[in-house]
């Protein structure tokens, strides 16, 4: 797990703007396929379920995630108080069925990538967080 580890410290020493343009990078290539297997709500339902999953890992959102959010998803002030609302703990099983399902492993790449760029944001990854990124690679 040492090159998990590396990648967790790489993407925290990335500045704002370079984790800005990974997570829109990243979403532009989910949103696609979240859409497909998400019709009803637009692919907006599971794109909930993977934020909340990223930002609840370590149970706060910081400002700098709260700005990520407003850059690169596009949300507003109460967008994004209206999402954490919308908590709950099933947003990380979600996202890891959705992890798991996943038939392409440039899917998981850029899933990967989305959740990390929001984890990295704050300049600091936590123990809860790493565990959720392994978590999604057993």
């Amino acid at each position: 797990m040492a090159n998990m580890n590396e990648l967790l410290q790489e993407m925290v020493n990335k500045d704002y703007d370079e984790l800005v343009e990974f997570g829109k990078i990243a979403l532009s290539k989910l949103l696609p396929y979240l859409k497909q297997l998400d019709e009803e709500n637009d692919g907006f339902f599971l794109l909930t379920s993977i934020i909340l999953s990223a930002i609840g890992a370590d149970g706060k959102l910081s400002a700098l995630e709260r700005r990520f959010l407003k850059d690169v998803v596009g949300l507003s002030d109460e967008g994004v108080d209206n999402l954490i609302k919308l908590y709950t703990a099933k947003s990380e099983d979600l996202t890891d069925a959705l992890f798991d399902s996943a038939a392409s492993n440039d899917f998981r790449g850029d899933l990967t990538m989305f959740i990390l760029a929001i984890m990295a944001v704050d300049e600091h990854i936590t123990r809860e967080e790493t565990a959720f990124i392994k978590k999604l690679f057993e």
